[in-house]
This record gives C-alpha cells, structure tokens and sequence, in this order.
C-alpha cells in the first residue's frame, strides 16, 4: 500500500473513530484486543487499553460499569456465539444499554463490523454515547403516546368521524368501535355535500332539516370553519322510536385548510338532561316571580324589570312604555267583616279585570291591594282607549256594587325621567287622584240605595 493509501485509510479510521468514544479490534481466534479512541486534542487516535481476553474482560466491566437493571441482558446478548455468528452471516450486531457515569445511566449503543480479506477474523465494535438522542428519542415517543391516548379517547366519544377534502368533496366515513377505541372504514365517497344533502331528509328530524340543509351548504361551511376555525351544530336524528340529539362538531387540521375533521356524537341523554334542568330552572323562577294567588307577576319581578328598563334608559335605547298603578278598592272592609277568604276572592276578581284590560302587558301585583302594569307594544298605543274603558268598567262596577279599583297611568318621557321611579311617581299620584274621585262615586252610590 502506498503511503497516500495509508494516509487516506488513517482519516477514514480517523473519521469512523470520532464518531465512536471507542473502536475496540477483536481478534475473534484468540479473543486479545486493542481499545481506540480519538484524543479531543490533535485528532488523532490512541490506544486507550488493550487485552488478552475480550469476553472475560467485558463480564468484569459489565458487572463494575453497566447500569444494573440493564446487566443480564447485555451478558446473554453480548455473547461470543452470537457475536460471531451475525457477522459470520454478514449482519452488523447491535446492542442498546446503559452505563453509569458521574452516578446516573446514559445510554449507549454498539455496533459490530467483521474484517475482510485476510483480516476475516477481527471484529471491529464501536461504541457510541447515544444519550441524548435516545432522551430526546423517549420524550417525543411519550409524547406521542400521550397523543395516541387522547386520540383514542376523542374517538371513543364519537358514532362516526369524517375526514373531507374541502376542494374535492372527497371523504371517508369512519365508524367508532368503542371497544378498542378504533375506527374502521365504512363509506368513501366523492361528494360529501351533495351525499349530506341528500341524506338529510332520509335521516335528520323534519323540524331540523332547513337549519342543517343551510349550515352544511358547502361554500357557507367553508366560511364558516374558516372564519371561527370551528363549526358545531346541535340536531336531531330520526331513530325507530323517538328522536334522538347528536352533536356535530367539525374542525380543519393544523396549517391544513384544504380538510376538515367531523365528529357525530350521541348527545341525547345529556341534552334531555339539560331541557329538564331548563324547564325545572324555569319552574323554579316562575314560582319565584309570580304572585301565589293571583298568578300575575310578583314585587320582585316587577323589580327586576324596572331595573332591566334603568339600564336601557342610562344607555338612551329605552323603548316607549308607560306605567299603570292601579289600587283595589274596600279590601280591608272586605277583610275585616268577610274575612280573609272573601278578600282574596275579591283581590282574585281585581286581578282578573285588570288582566283583561291589559291584555298585552305584564302585569304586577306589587302589594296587597295594589298593582302595577308596564305597558308595552299594543297597549302602549292604545293607551288612550284603555284609560276609557277602566272609566267605563269602574263606573259599571260601581253600579252593580262590584270590585273597583283607582287608576293612574304616565308615560315615559325619553330626556325628562332619569328612572322608571319617575314615571312610577306621576302614575301613583294620578291615582290618587282618581281614588277620591271613586270614592265621591261610591259615597253618591251608597247615599242613593
């Protein structure tokens, strides 16, 4: 070999070397050996340590320098036997453990390479500190697998998962098997809006067809998922017995637009849950905002709204409203020589009359002999025509002896009131006006009898 062959030779072992901490050559026959290692300084390599018997050697080392959990292992596998025999069959022999250095494990990697030619009985093993990529390698397999369970269990969750290619309407229907959080093939087609719309009147409850024909219209989809990144719909599916909710939840994947993912999930039994939390909700406040006897709206309803209607009236968008308060005539007479029984007849009748002269308008009783109405839309406009026929049915009561009440009513002057109390205040103290005018009546009525 010339001396440029010896010099090329030199920097490819160099080379091979550097990328090794250490190079033993293994004479397979006799079992001695020569450790190499390239110096950090000058680049060039060494002997580090040599011997007369390899196996024996690397039984003591294994035993002072491998990580113990890792010992047994890298004894039966680091065998002769097997050395040999895989670089007898040209296969490289390889073997992943752990070391203790500086008192905790770093892994380490080996790699056997049998000699050519005349030197077919040496075994080059290079050793390499694979610590960090390995680190590395287990932190991304754990997170990976922490992605793998999240998506087993995202899938678990779902009937059915769609992958649809947006542009071409391509797509795959998936089915979940809840058993192994798997998911199986069960349709690909080539047109997932034309197939949806069509699907729809086969499958969706009538009632819900026209908001998912709309919301799954391809173009307005595609708006939709890109615009909020996210598309959810709440439906119902027919079934043979009554229908059922599912949720439909459908997103596009990271930095991949031209997709979406879709999910169907069977929400039925939760969203039955929730309409009769709804209802029990909505029970529960009724009761809380209605007038036990009468059934008309209570004080603390009347209070909230008056409150609802200060803020409107702070923010100049308050609509046009008035306020009635109305006070029930002779109930404490009634009370005191009927008892209380007659008196809430009495109140009960009051209450119905009123109710009958505001038909649009909510109706308060805000104490025991009084109320309060707001008047809105309709009644609002025709308020000149109610104030006429409350004249006309307390002059009517007045006659056959029936129940009566005082009225006053005030509208809301946007720029003057600051409150709904001023305009709470004019109406009680037209009321009170129209109350010694009623009672000059009834006082006229009872003189004439």
């Amino acid at each position: 070999m010339t001396d440029n062959e010896n010099i090329t030779f030199s920097r490819l072992a160099l080379a091979l070397a550097n990328d090794y901490q250490s190079i033993y050559y293994l004479n397979t026959e006799d079992n001695s050996y020569v450790e190499y290692g390239a110096t950090s300084e000058d680049k060039h390599l060494v002997e580090l340590s040599k011997g007369s018997d390899f196996f024996a050697d690397t039984i003591v080392n294994c035993r002072r320098l491998v990580y113990e959990p890792d010992q047994e292992r890298f004894l039966d596998t680091f065998r002769k036997d097997s050395l040999v025999e895989a670089v007898k069959n040209g296969k490289s022999f390889t073997l992943k453990y752990r070391l203790v250095l500086n008192g905790h494990p770093e892994f380490y990697y080996l790699k056997t390479i049998r000699g050519t030619g005349t030197d077919n009985k040496y075994i080059f093993i290079g050793v390499r500190n694979i610590d960090a990529q390995e680190r590395r390698d287990q932190a991304a397999a754990g997170e990976y697998e922490k992605y793998v369970e999240i998506a087993k269990a995202l899938v678990s969750r779902y009937e059915f998962i769609y992958y649809i290619d947006l542009d071409s309407g391509e797509y795959i229907k998936y089915e979940s098997d809840n058993a192994g959080a798997k998911l199986r093939v069960m349709v690909q087609g080539t047109d997932f809006f034309g197939d949806a719309k069509m699907n729809i009147d086969k499958v969706i409850y009538p009632e819900d067809r026209p908001m998912l024909r709309s919301r799954l219209e391809k173009e307005k989809f595609i708006n939709d998922l890109r615009g909020g990144g996210i598309v959810n719909l709440t439906y119902r599916m027919i079934s043979a017995e009554n229908p059922f909710f599912v949720g439909l939840w459908a997103v596009s994947p990271k930095n991949d637009l031209k997709h979406a993912v879709m999910g169907i999930m069977n929400i039925d039994e939760a969203k039955r849950k929730e309409i009769e939390y709804r209802e029990a909700l909505g029970t529960a406040m009724d009761i809380a905002n209605h007038d036990s006897l009468t059934g008309v709206r209570n004080h603390h309803a009347y209070i909230k709204m008056t409150e609802e209607l200060d803020l409107l009236i702070k923010a100049n968008r308050a609509p046009e409203f008035a306020i009635a308060i109305l006070d029930v005539n002779g109930l404490k007479t009634i009370n005191d020589t009927l008892g209380h029984n007659a008196g809430d007849r009495y109140i009960k009748s009051a209450s119905a009359m009123i109710c009958s002269l505001f038909a649009h308008s909510p109706v308060f009783r805000i104490g025991g002999d009084e109320f309060a109405v707001i008047l809105k839309g309709k009644d609002y406009t025709n308020r000149e025509r109610i104030i006429h026929n409350i004249r006309d049915s307390i002059h009517e009561n007045i006659k056959k002896g029936a129940v009566t009440f005082a009225a006053g009513i005030s509208e809301f002057t946007e720029g003057y009131d600051k409150k709904t109390a001023d305009v709470f205040e004019r109406a009680d103290k037209f009321m009170y006006e129209n109350k010694k005018h009623i009672k000059k009546l009834i006082q006229i009525r009872n003189s004439d009898i």
